[in-house]
């Protein structure tokens, strides 16, 4: 998956991503900050998903070790 296609199928995801977010927060300008850096760290390392998998869990683990 190329990093166009990539961002195209991550953007389906933000409502849920900032959700989540929202859980280890408890604030929403921080929960947007990590949505982002979770989103950067995602299209950085988007040869390293395995199409076909799960993308929204995938990224909850990226959001969850940069919230660690």
């Amino acid at each position: 998956m190329d990093q166009i296609e990539f961002t195209a199928n991550i953007s389906r995801h933000f409502q849920a991503l900032l959700s989540h977010a929202l859980k280890f927060t408890n604030n929403e300008d921080d929960a947007k900050d990590l949505v982002q850096e979770t989103l950067i760290k995602g299209m950085r390392f988007c040869q390293n998903f395995d199409t076909g998998t799960n993308l929204r869990g995938w990224l909850y683990v990226i959001m969850k070790n940069t919230f660690i």
